[in-house]
């Protein structure tokens, strides 16, 4: 369970409905609350307010900045919040009201933004993002505003509460690292083999898909071409197209030949080391997509309009293709694929495996930790699995309070800098330098980097008066490389109190701690801190500092190109049953693609999701639409007309909304005297805006409308009653 808590500085109790509808459809559970109204900055500096409790969830500050007296000091509560809290903290900029002068909003949202950068855990969701993502009609309800500090509209709320999921499910669910994009009425309008070069069209919309593929490019992903057409035609079009954005360089790997998507998909993830499950696949074909979704349903198989603007829509509330945090090694991630398809060269040229580690020429430098690379470190402790020792995950705040020393391992080769790869936590006790945390990338792994970090800590102990090295390793179902480490360098299980614990990430069927490695004997076994089982490896701190890669004898050859960390995929199995969570993984991203891009349809579910069904039976239509209004609001709906407001659950949020739902609707103010009597009632309600609209209309107005009605026959007013029951 998510724990969500809001602050604003309005009233925002309007946003628990649309949370509580994504919930349900993203099937992420979340128990949110508010604080009380107008505390933003109690909240923030509190250390036993609700934001600063929050342990594992997410914090939401929401404001209007003409409703802060101070925003510098708004900015210092932000990071003062955010050095002290643990979750992240989702920052809504909302549109000021109407009149409020554009430059003075501009510069007071400047002083907030330019004063947050730099934060760790703070998200920042400007207006013009907000707004321009999730456009509506109609954002202000000055009268709601007036009443109760409830500013916005249904409409805007369901906007506001969609843009603040979205970006809760860009931190909490996993990321693609692989976008494998179509070419033929994807990338560009028409048939390359049918139309030629120069029949295809690509517009203004065409070429802002392929930007918004050039940044997907740019924040980290992989990009891939996968396209069933002749090659040279293709190339022909990245060639001689004067309109294309994109170019061959922004592609990791290509695949254009007449096989199967599928199995291109799959010679893709071989290629490039990863698994289909981090994979996202455009194409405008449902035929297409329909084979790759019963050849691998792990892969995100998604049909793109084939409208250039219906497309491009689309890709923009693709909500899986949005990021969290970028990194500089998330920037570098293209260029570093293209340098290993420089190296994967040497190593084909037939060269033995010793020459082959020669010829890369390899630098690996290791240094303490800097503090703006920590946001790296814990990335890495957060995404690596293979080579970790004991995976424990980490954000930027474990990493600055923590009493372990760190050290950062950056590696460079001839071909180019595969930037900050690797880890290792320790601290010195007496005798012992014990290594909590030794992880290094699997695009360094086998080059005998792992060999002198490990040299490096032996000699670090030596200096520090150590004698031995304790590697801790938490055993788990995929970090087997590291393992097989430990057997190579000779490490041996310090004895230890047996514990019960197994590791965190283990499922059922893992092998019990001690089992992985034949020949162990009975491993000793003691229970970290984080509850995961955890074995101390030892190792002579002369022998770690004398520890060298040998790649093997002269003449044993390099391994082949396609030689990968992982397993390869399994061949397709079209027939087998598609699970029913990738079904609904499918469907909910074309629905947050689609139709839910449309705040009004995100008002519209939420009030359906409350399962309340129309009026019926009630012949007055100002008493059906009443009563609609009450149980659109209360999840309830009234009986009868006689039915009160407060007897049926209404509380003054409610109250609010319904006044001014009534003021939209009829263009009447009711007064509050009689809301707030035994009489607040459907029928008395009723009766109050039918007398104030007589009242509110001139007299010329309803002489016109007379004589209107003297025009029309039995017939036509019958017809005109009954489209009114209907609407």
């Amino acid at each position: 369970m998510l724990t969500v808590r809001v602050a604003a500085s309005f009233t925002a109790e309007p946003l628990a409905e649309v949370l509580r509808f994504w919930a349900g459809e993203l099937a992420l559970p979340m128990a949110v609350s508010f604080a009380p109204y107008g505390q933003v900055f109690q909240q923030l500096l509190d250390p036993g307010g609700a934001l600063r409790t929050n342990r594992d969830g997410v914090n939401v500050v929401a404001v209007r900045l003409t409703d802060l007296a101070d925003p510098d000091g708004f900015v210092a509560a932000l990071r003062a919040a955010d050095r002290e809290t643990t979750v992240p903290l989702l920052l809504a900029i909302c549109p000021d009201p109407p009149g409020t002068d554009p430059r003075t909003s501009d510069a007071a949202e400047r002083t907030v933004r330019d004063g947050v950068t730099g934060t760790t855990h703070l998200r920042l969701l400007g207006s013009a993002e907000l707004t321009g993502r999730y456009p509506v009609a109609e954002a202000h309800d000055g009268y709601a505003d007036r009443l109760g500090r409830v500013p916005y509209t249904p409409e805007f709320f369901a906007a506001l509460g969609t843009a603040l999921v979205r970006t809760l499910h860009a931190i909490v669910s996993p990321r693609p690292k692989v976008v494998v994009v179509d070419a033929d009425n994807t990338l560009w309008t028409g048939i390359v083999g049918e139309d030629g070069v120069g029949g295809l069209t690509v517009d203004r919309d065409r070429r802002a898909l392929q930007q918004l593929l050039v940044d997907q490019r740019a924040a980290g992903r992989l990009l891939c071409l996968c396209s069933r057409n002749n090659a040279a035609d293709v190339d022909a079009v990245f060639a001689g197209h004067p309109d294309m954005v994109l170019r061959p360089e922004h592609f990791t790997a290509t695949r254009v030949n007449w096989q199967p998507k599928s199995e291109n998909l799959r010679s893709l993830a071989e290629e490039l080391d990863l698994g289909l499950d981090s994979f996202v696949f455009l194409d405008d074909s449902p035929i297409e997509i329909a084979e790759v979704r019963a050849a691998y349903p792990e892969v995100l198989a998604l049909t793109v309009p084939a409208d250039a603007g219906r497309a491009l829509a689309f890709l923009r509330h693709c909500w899986p293709l949005d990021t969290d945090r970028v990194t500089d090694e998330d920037r570098q991630r293209g260029a570093r694929y293209e340098q290993e398809n420089q190296r994967r060269a040497l190593r084909d040229s037939g060269l033995s495996l010793a020459e082959f580690h020669a010829g890369l020429a390899l630098r690996v430098d290791v240094d303490p930790a800097r503090p703006d690379q920590h946001e790296r470190v814990a990335q890495l402790t957060q995404r690596t699995n293979q080579f970790n020792l004991a995976p424990v995950r980490r954000d930027v705040r474990d990493l600055r309070a923590s009493d372990l020393e760190c050290l950062v391992v950056t590696v460079a080769d001839r071909f180019g800098e595969y930037g900050l790869v690797g880890a290792m936590l320790y601290a010195h006790d007496g005798d012992l330098l014990r290594v909590d945390t030794f992880l290094l990338s699997c695009r360094a792994l086998g080059r005998g980097v792992e060999h002198r970090m490990l040299a490096h800590l032996g000699k670090l102990a030596l200096d520090r008066g150590a004698t031995t090295v304790e590697l801790s390793l938490v055993p788990t179902a995929r970090n087997g490389p590291a393992r097989a480490f430990l057997a190579e360098i000779g490490a041996k299980p310090a004895d230890a109190k047996p514990a019960d614990a197994k590791p965190a990430d283990a499922e059922p069927g893992d092998a019990e701690p001690g089992d992985a490695e034949p020949g162990d004997g009975g491993t000793a076994r003691e229970a970290s801190p984080d509850g995961s089982t955890r074995i101390g490896y030892l190792l002579p701190a002369s022998v770690a500092a004398g520890v060298h890669h040998r790649p093997g004898g002269s003449d044993q050859p390099a391994p082949p190109a396609h030689a990968t960390h992982r397993p390869p995929p399994p061949p397709a199995q079209p027939d087998r049953p598609t699970p029913a969570a990738h079904l609904e993984a499918w469907r909910v991203v074309e629905r947050t693609a689609t139709t839910l891009a449309d705040p009004s349809a995100v008002r519209a579910a939420v009030l359906a999701d409350h399962g309340v069904p129309p009026a019926t039976g009630v012949e007055d239509p100002v008493e059906a639409r009443v009563m609609q209004i009450w149980a659109e609001l209360l999840a309830v709906r009234p009986a009868t007309p006689e039915d009160n407001f407060f007897a049926l659950g209404g509380q003054s949020l409610q109250l609010v909304q319904f006044m001014a739902r009534v003021r939209q609707v009829y263009a009447v103010e009711l007064p509050v005297e009689l809301l707030f009597t035994p009489a607040f009632t459907v029928a008395e309600v009723s009766r109050e805006i039918r007398r104030r609209q007589l009242d509110g209309a001139d007299e010329t107005e309803l002489t016109d409308l007379l004589a209107e009605l003297d025009r029309l026959s039995d017939d036509e007013i019958e017809l005109l009653l009954a489209e009114e029951d209907a609407q």
